[in-house]
């Protein structure tokens, strides 16, 4: 397979990616952006090419994002895995958007890697295009901001009773969307680059981090392999 997009490729290899699934068949690009259709994501082509040329997979090494100044995660996203179309429905964004983030996650973003706590890096498209960090434990809320928007809402008529955390700020986003102060609308999510591509181009290493640091700590033998497509 020709290097579509070498910047991905140079990011994962540079970083020491390895796949989770080595001996998984990996999707075809267009069965996977058919995948994506059939829940109403278009899938950018640098994502879909990156979901089958390598599959989900993780890091031998801290793989770090830039966040955006005064964002509540931090000054860095740490990208432990990322997922991909295709693979066993723990790391299928397909599978995570349709079951344990339903109703979760603002529209028109998909769940694409996950760091060590979590938070998500979720792939926009189309007038949400871009690669965005998500906080999953809600860290922009200042004290007591969480019952002022419950109370928002019971004014409202809504029965808070029926709604996890997220659907309910969510909702509260929704009817109140004035009072967010986050540019990208919702509290909690972070535009951390333009597109799958400049998100990867952006990873680093976290300091002098060694490589096979993480899998040893895990005590992943070498058998987990990493495969290159050339």
């Amino acid at each position: 397979m020709a290097d579509d997009y070498p910047e991905i490729k140079a990011a994962l290899e540079r970083l020491a990616f390895y796949r989770l699934e080595p001996e998984a068949t990996l999707s075809a690009r267009e069965a996977a952006a058919a995948e994506a259709a059939a829940i109403g994501f278009a899938l950018p082509d640098d994502y879909a090419w990156f979901c089958t040329a390598h599959g989900a997979g993780a890091f031998d090494r801290h793989a770090m994002l830039p966040l955006p100044p005064g964002c509540a995660l931090g000054p860095e996203f740490r990208l432990d895995i990322v997922y991909a179309i295709g693979a066993a429905d723990d790391w299928n964004p397909i599978a995570l958007a349709s079951d344990t983030y339903l109703d979760r996650l603002p529209p028109g973003l998909l769940p694409i890697g996950t760091d060590p706590g979590g938070n998500l890096l979720l792939l926009g498209a189309q007038d949400r295009a871009g690669a965005y960090a998500w906080d999953h434990e809600h860290r922009e809320l200042a004290e007591g901001e969480l019952d002022r928007r419950i109370a928002d809402l019971r004014a409202a008529g809504v029965d808070v009773r029926l709604l996890d955390l997220d659907q309910m700020l969510l909702l509260w986003e929704e009817m109140f969307p004035g009072r967010v102060a986050n540019p990208t609308g919702h509290g909690n999510l972070y535009r951390i680059a333009g597109s799958f591509t400049d998100a990867c181009a952006a990873l680093h290493a976290a300091g002098q981090d060694a490589i096979g640091e993480v899998r040893q700590n895990e005590g992943c033998e070498d058998s987990c392999g990493r495969d290159f497509p050339s």
